[in-house]
């Protein structure tokens, strides 16, 4: 499913589920432009208006508008049912209603810096879908070579990596890093700085070992991946993956919807939502 909501959005959102078709063999597409009553919506431009008869019902008229900005995206593909509905309600409330009714394996939403009081949050979307999610910012790289994929050898984590291992079928240059930040106990719990040093050092050695581990249960070759350590130097994981995703650009994030405990999504948070909030300088695929 693609949220629409008219806005210059729009093209980017269309832009990348067209690359996402192919790569992962879609059939059926529902395009869903949600309005809180069906009167003249106010973000289209007049141009909009000019299209139909004032007499044309504005569902329709949105409807049709809809169809020919998918054909000009993405056109006719062999097998793939799309089907585009305009319904009336809380923008938030409907789309995760929707998910639902319709038993949505992947949902495609636009990650603006700045939302426009649909309530339709990144990370209400991330809390409250039961389904995947693609989060996608207004520019993204169409060339993709690298994805990251953040993980904590979780079993959600395992399976952000094996999607990302798919991908690779359809880019077979793809280069996917597996990123992994390293708790670390405050300078203060130390009583010299060499001890500093060489607690860390075995902590990320214990890291890369449990990394190991983690590929040998999920069944991934370690050649099929490269793995990425990182200090939690911050005491905050979504910031530490938020640094380095600017850093290194690349072309898709993909993470697990939770950690390894409730407990600790109670206390702290879900590090993804706190990451999708944050990031909207690549697409961000959510893996449930």
């Amino acid at each position: 499913m693609v949220a629409i909501d008219l806005s210059k959005m729009d093209a980017s959102l269309l832009s990348f589920v067209r690359i996402m078709v192919d790569m992962l063999s879609l059939q059926k597409l529902y395009v869903v432009h949600i309005m809180p009553d069906f009167t003249i919506p106010g973000n289209v431009d007049s141009e909009f208006h000019k299209l139909f008869a004032p007499e044309y019902p504005i569902d329709e008229k949105v409807r049709d508008k809809i169809a020919l900005d998918v054909e000009n995206a993405i056109g006719s593909k062999p097998g793939l049912d799309i089907i585009i509905n305009v319904v009336e309600g809380s923008p938030y409330e409907k789309l995760i209603h929707w998910t639902k009714v319709k038993e949505i394996d992947l949902l495609f939403v636009g990650h603006k810096e700045v939302s426009k009081g649909s309530g339709i949050t990144a990370k209400r979307v991330a809390r409250k879908s039961k389904c995947n999610v693609v989060f996608v910012p207004e520019s993204f790289n169409e060339n993709w070579s690298k994805v990251v994929v953040p993980t904590d050898f979780s079993e959600n984590s395992g399976r952000a990596l094996k999607q990302a291992i798919r991908l690779r079928n359809f880019l077979p240059d793809l280069e996917i890093e597996a990123l992994y930040v390293v708790d670390l106990p405050p300078d203060s719990y130390y009583i010299q700085s060499t001890e500093s040093a060489g607690f860390k050092n075995l902590l990320v050695e214990a890291a890369q070992e449990t990394f190991n581990d983690f590929l040998k249960k999920q069944g991934i070759a370690p050649k099929e991946v490269k793995p990425v350590f990182l200090e939690n130097d911050y005491v905050n994981i979504a910031a530490h993956i938020e640094y380095y995703i600017t850093d290194n650009k690349p072309d898709l994030v993909i993470m697990g919807a939770k950690g390894h405990t409730i407990l600790e999504n109670f206390f702290y948070g879900s590090i993804t939502e706190k990451f999708v909030d944050r990031c909207s300088s690549a697409p961000v695929m959510i893996i449930r």
